[in-house]
């Protein structure tokens, strides 16, 4: 049994389709059938039923494909370890992050950084998933990644930095601009710019949240996934908008932010990085951003 034989193996579980697995792998049918049959004989069962029509996995084809997964993960992952343990002589950190700490507290842990190592290089990746995130990392394709949520399992963990308010952005000439503080009965009549779920989900869940308790649904006008250009939709009164504190920093003229009650409504930000194997220029990255944060 080898390597190659567990990737024919899951592109045909994956694909039940011996032809598009082939395809996927750059393999033809033929040998790709003779490498699953090969396997088949080496792990002493049957793995697909197969007609002329339908390919499906067998009771024990559909066990066999977790550990098969699991398994190609490992050396995946092994690999990558070997090859970052190679590199970590470099003086380089690949960094990823959502647009806060892109825009705002990146560049202020560069600035600080280069006064410790003034010829690190830095690799800035922005990604908005969280879940992603956790992706990279695992895969060495980032070392630092600034997220939304906590991140913890056996490979990765995660500190919290900082929690700041949710707020309603609205046109200056909007008569509830002067408010104190607004929660979702208060702009229930109100066009509202919200985001897709898929892209900002704890903004998108702050929103529905506060409207699900009235009983009621937002007035959603159009869904915008960056905050720039939602802030200019705004800022032509094409409706209000939640957003983090921390978009009055790129505000354009012409908008107000008042808090969005109830005061719970909170966003976080965190740094993750792994567990181990960590070089000493990541390590001393994650502490100089820890410094800048407090």
């Amino acid at each position: 049994m080898d390597i190659r034989q567990l990737e024919c193996f899951v592109a045909v579980a994956e694909e039940l389709h011996f032809r598009r697995a082939g395809e996927r792998l750059g393999l033809s049918q033929s040998a790709l059938s003779e490498r699953i049959s090969a396997l088949e004989h080496d792990v002493g069962a049957r793995l697909f039923f197969r007609t002329t029509r339908q390919v499906s996995l067998t009771q024990a084809g559909a066990e066999f494909v977790r550990d098969a997964k699991r398994i190609l993960a490992d050396i995946e992952r092994s690999v990558s370890n070997v090859r970052h343990t190679a590199e970590s002589d470099l003086r380089h950190i690949r960094v990823s992050g959502v647009d806060e700490a892109i825009s705002m507290l990146l560049p202020q842990a560069l600035l600080a950084f280069r006064q410790i190592d003034p010829k690190v290089h830095v690799q800035v990746l922005e990604i908005s998933s969280s879940e992603q995130h956790s992706q990279e990392l695992i895969g060495h394709r980032t070392d630092v990644a600034f997220v939304r949520t906590p991140q913890q399992d056996e490979f990765i963990t995660s500190e919290l930095l900082h929690r700041q308010p949710v707020l309603v952005v609205l046109a200056d000439a909007n008569p509830l601009s002067g408010s104190a503080s607004l929660s979702a009965s208060d702009i229930a009549d109100q066009p509202i710019v919200g985001y897709p779920k898929h892209a900002r989900p704890i903004l998108h869940e702050a929103l529905w949240r506060g409207f699900r308790q009235i009983g009621t649904q937002p007035n959603i006008v159009c869904e915008i996934i960056d905050k720039s250009t939602l802030l200019q939709f705004v800022a032509h009164g094409l409706g209000i908008a939640l957003v983090p504190a921390w978009v009055k920093n790129i505000s354009p003229p012409g908008v107000t932010f008042v808090p969005f009650e109830p005061c719970e409504n909170q966003i976080e930000l965190y740094v993750a990085f792994r567990k181990s194997g960590n070089s000493e220029t990541v390590k001393r990255f994650v502490d100089t951003v820890r410094t800048i944060s407090v």
